[in-house]
């Protein structure tokens, strides 16, 4: 009995502390309610889940409600240290009253960080809605398609852009000092100070190769232009290549000067190349560039000089042809096809392909030729080489007085007498 009047009376000594928390609890629900209710109609008063909406391509945004059920959070979290220490807990008192303490220290940060981005924000669209509606009008985007850029291609939107990062990436690295959590923010701040650092040289790099490729589409347009004007484009018929379908598929970015112009405009380009991955400290990318350019440049000088092969073997075809008489297209196919070889040989030494290879085969050849020729004259014509060779040595020991060109022509004229 005694027992049940000690657990009595701590329970009544104990109510008047469940009744003020009970009390405080309901206060804190009835706070709470009335406070996510006004945040949300105040909210949905100024429409901003409908502007939302048309930024998210007609997508639902309840924003307002989301905000609400925040509100409804921070008011139960501010009256639980309260409840706790009605209730005597005080072992979970020391611990929430804490956290309440360094979250209320807290949030002048979040509330400082949160201006600073919306500031940021609304500075940046500014700032790109300018940019790009300036060079929409100043005819950036006509003056790029001109330049030969894929059409829809709009610089002033890709310019707006730009603008917004760096606009908004200051403003983020503030916004993340503000928060003052340097282990989480410092190596994103490092990172953001980096790309600052870095941007100048972006710029720079993107300025010398966008320049390149205006100059590069002026020159390659002149070169263009200048060749057409020497004939340049009858080149494949003065080396031997056949024209084939209508003149008018000739035409356009498929003529000789054409071709020319773009390896022009290309070269200046990579050359421009390298000078950006210089900007950029890139020296891998630079040297690959340079190798790159190096190769082509070699491919380039070997197609030249197999050019100027076929020009000259169509030459002497030509020459041997006239000057040979019966057996003039036997002569012609051998000059023009030897003239092919020795620079088909020189044009893959100067690429750099497989010279011991050429090497190899030039000298095969020769030695080929030559023991073929030391054959046919020595064995299969023996007799007749035995009584040019007797003739010869018969015209040599005469008196030079009486050797004159009459007595040689007819030594090679009549070799079987």
């Amino acid at each position: 009995m005694d027992t049940m009047q000690v657990y009595t009376q701590q329970f009544l000594d104990y109510l008047p502390h469940l009744l003020t928390a009970i009390l405080l609890a309901v206060v804190a629900f009835v706070v709470a309610t009335v406070a996510r209710t006004l945040t949300t109609k105040g909210l949905q008063a100024t429409r901003v889940d409908e502007r939302l909406a048309r930024q998210q391509q007609g997508q639902p945004v309840k924003i307002s409600k989301t905000i609400g059920d925040i509100v409804y959070g921070l008011v139960l979290l501010f009256f639980l240290p309260g409840i706790l220490g009605a209730l005597g807990l005080n072992s979970l008192l020391a611990p929430a009253t804490s956290f309440l303490n360094n979250f209320l220290t807290f949030i002048p940060r979040i509330f400082g960080a949160v201006v600073i981005m919306v500031i940021g924000a609304f500075v940046a669209k500014l700032l790109r809605s300018l940019v790009t509606n300036v060079a929409a009008t100043a005819g950036v985007d006509r003056l790029t398609m001109r330049a030969g850029m894929p059409a829809g291609t709009q610089v002033s939107n890709l310019l707006g852009i730009v603008v917004y990062g760096l606009v908004i990436i200051p403003f983020l690295t503030a916004a993340l000092d503000a928060l003052n959590l340097t282990s989480i923010t410092q190596p994103i701040s490092d990172m953001l100070n980096r790309i600052l650092a870095a941007l100048p040289n972006i710029f720079a790099a993107v300025a010398v190769v966008a320049l390149a490729f205006f100059v590069g589409r002026f020159v390659s347009d002149l070169v263009r232009g200048l060749l057409t004007s020497l004939d340049f484009d009858r080149l494949p018929q003065m080396i031997g290549f056949q024209q084939t379908g209508s003149p008018a598929t000739a035409t356009g970015n498929a003529t000789p000067s054409a071709i020319v112009g773009h390896v022009v405009h290309a070269a200046i380009v990579l050359f421009a190349l390298v000078s950006a991955f210089e900007l950029l400290h890139a020296e891998s990318l630079a040297n690959l560039t340079r190798n790159f350019i190096q190769l082509i440049g070699q491919i380039a000088l070997g197609m030249v000089i197999f050019t100027v092969g076929l020009l000259v073997a169509n030459l002497l075809a030509g020459v041997a042809s006239r000057a040979s008489g019966a057996n003039g297209r036997l002569l012609s196919g051998v000059a023009r096809w030897a003239t092919i070889a020795l620079f088909g040989a020189m044009a893959l030494r100067q690429m750099g392909i497989a010279n011991e290879i050429v090497n190899l085969a030039f000298g095969l050849t020769l030695g080929a030729i030559a023991v073929a020729f030391a054959l046919a004259f020595g064995l299969g014509s023996r007799d007749t080489a035995g009584k040019i060779t007797e003739r010869w040595r018969q015209q040599l020991e005469k008196p030079s007085n009486t050797t004159g060109p009459s007595t040689a022509s007819s030594a090679f004229n009549n070799p079987t007498d």
